[in-house]
């Protein structure tokens, strides 16, 4: 009876997806589209450089910032994906996205179909952002579809737009249900009556969004499923393993080289200042397209699975975070061994455990490690703040700077650092579990 029933489920899961395939018929006619592995993925490189470039302006703050890296990846890739035969729709595989509109008979342009979707998505999406970011992306998509007019048959083209359009839409409407307007307006007030417990370090400032943990994930069964336990025992004792880690972040801070107070300034990736954490991790990716010439099929994988490991990674940590409501090292270390002392980074408002950067940066890490092996690589990311480069011999190196960078800034003890990139590793190991995209071979 039982084995009856899973062939019953499987043969309504199967018709589900069929029923989400084109006809034969329609998939006849998009072969005669151009394939998508043939396509030039500048277009798209430019789309996320300028929704970093607009995150910064309107300061999106970090996990905000990943939500919106993650859907845009989810839209490119859906947008060009009838053009890569051997790949699958994410219908059916990310929470809540159970129907998609798709391609009708017809020949289609997918970097158009992508222009018209990203720009509608991103438009609906940053729906709190002023008139300029709206006309950024305006702007830019202007410029795409006359570039296509020179290019491209009328009806291939108004076609294509259309499908974009309409795709855009049903991402819009799905977005619209993972809680993040829902979250917006809630109130939170700082628990107290322990000593363990987080303080906020500027009071003039409310926490960094306290309900995150709420958010829907893409692909996360559940937001605590990669949670890994705090690990260290709050105690005051000099003794202790939590005092004897207060007591490095002092001591490091306190001793700093100049390349230690590089490579904090280079991870720093604050809100306002910046595109953010993932949009660190974002603008690596934009140089692979170059680095390892990528075409639009690889780069709209790489984009798809990094920046919904990045948005997942942020829902994850930030649901722990408020969980274990750690205090920070500036708190403690004031408390219980320097009243004076002051970290060389302000400390963010939002508790310790783990740290951001080392989840998403372990998560992002382990993403482009799958997809593309082993890379070094010059990280150019920060060359528009006056930063210089910095070379890597791979993805990991880079995610293991990053994490550390927070122990030299003098805001997160070691444990939070080191369990945040096995978190973050987690949560990309979840994904690839779950979503089936016919990826690249690693290495490859």
């Amino acid at each position: 009876m039982i084995r009856f029933a899973r062939v019953v489920l499987l043969a309504l899961i199967l018709a589900v997806l069929m029923s989400l395939m084109p006809s034969k018929a329609a998939q006849a006619q998009l072969e005669d589209s151009i394939p998508t592995a043939e396509l030039d993925p500048t277009f798209a490189v430019e789309w996320m450089d300028l929704l970093y470039q607009r995150i910064m302006a309107e300061s999106y703050n970090p996990p905000s910032a990943a939500r919106l890296y993650g859907y845009a990846g989810v839209t490119l890739y859906e947008a060009v994906v009838w053009g890569i035969p051997t790949n699958r729709s994410l219908v059916g595989q990310l929470n809540g996205l159970n129907d998609l509109p798709y391609p009708d008979d017809g020949t289609y342009d997918w970097t158009t179909v992508a222009n018209a979707a990203l720009n509608t998505t991103l438009n609906g999406l940053m729906f709190e952002a002023g008139s300029e970011t709206h006309d950024a992306f305006n702007a830019f998509y202007a410029e795409q579809i006359a570039k296509s007019e020179t290019e491209i048959d009328a009806d291939v083209l108004n076609r294509s737009i259309q499908y974009g359009q309409e795709l855009g839409k049903g991402i819009l409407a799905w977005a619209d249900t993972d809680n993040y307007r829902e979250t917006r307006d809630l109130e939170y007030e700082i628990p107290t009556g322990s000593p363990d417990l987080w303080i906020a370090t500027n009071p003039d400032l409310p926490p960094v969004e306290p309900f995150w943990g709420e958010i829907r994930t893409f692909a996360l069964d559940y937001t605590d499923v990669c949670d890994v336990p705090l690990d260290m025992p709050f105690s005051e004792d000099p003794e202790s393993t939590f005092y004897q880690q207060s007591l490095e972040v002092m001591n490091t801070g306190d001793d700093l080289d100049r390349e230690q107070r590089d490579i904090a300034e280079y991870w720093l990736d604050n809100l306002g200042e910046t595109g953010t954490p993932a949009g660190h991790w974002l603008l690596i990716e934009n140089q692979m397209v170059d680095h390892l010439d990528l075409t639009l099929d690889v780069a709209a994988q790489m984009y798809g699975m990094t920046n919904m490991a990045m948005a997942d990674a942020f829902t994850s940590c930030w649901g722990l975070k408020y969980r274990v409501l750690l205090l920070r090292p500036e708190t403690y270390i004031q408390e219980y061994i320097s009243p004076r002392w002051r970290p060389y980074i302000a400390t963010p408002m939002f508790p310790e455990y783990p740290s951001g950067h080392s989840v998403v940066s372990g998560a992002a890490a382990e993403m482009l490690t799958t997809l593309f092996g082993q890379v070094a690589f010059t990280d150019t990311a920060k060359v528009q703040f006056g930063m210089a480069p910095r070379s890597y011999t791979s993805f990991d190196a880079a995610a293991t700077e990053a994490a550390i960078s927070r122990l030299y800034g003098g805001i997160h003890y070691r444990t939070a650092i080191e369990n945040g990139v096995d978190m973050g590793e987690c949560v990309t190991n979840h994904l690839l579990d779950r979503i089936i995209m016919n990826q690249i071979t690693q290495g490859e």
